[in-house]
């Protein structure tokens, strides 16, 4: 069990996970002039989260990595703002996909190489940018 109180298999960090983006997703959708882009997002991005769990579900997760998964869980939490909500529909995926190693633009059950609803491809670059908050995320590479 981790400190939160939940399971540390992959299946239910990704399902305490997509939970709250399921959470976050219907605080955003309240902003009326965004529901389309906010439901667009959530349709891309929650099979992916679910599809974080990899070939085996079961599996044990290492401690820091059901911690760095359950506090970006608290911090969406804390949101309350639906701006701020939408803002954080396309960061919470990715940092979810980066602690437990899986990719979110991807489909979930896709093949190799073929790319969820949103066209992310000219987001990723083959170098790491030394200036990237998400460095420390990638083990300081």
């Amino acid at each position: 069990m981790s400190e939160s109180g939940g399971s540390n298999s992959a299946a239910d960090v990704a399902a305490r996970a997509a939970e709250a983006y399921e959470a976050l997703g219907g605080l955003a959708e309240t902003v009326e002039d965004e529901w389309q882009y906010v439901t667009d997002l959530v349709d891309a991005y929650l099979p992916s989260i679910r599809g974080l769990v990899g070939a085996d579900p079961g599996r044990a997760l290492a401690a820091d990595v059901i911690a760095a998964v359950d506090e970006a869980i608290c911090e969406i939490a804390l949101i309350t703002d639906p701006h701020k909500a939408i803002d954080w529909l396309s960061t919470f995926p990715h940092l979810v996909a980066l602690a437990l190693g899986g990719d979110v633009d991807r489909r979930a059950g896709a093949a190799d190489g073929a790319v969820g609803d949103l066209d992310t491809a000219d987001l990723h670059t083959t170098e790491p940018d030394g200036d990237s908050p998400f460095r420390l995320l990638r083990g300081g590479r």
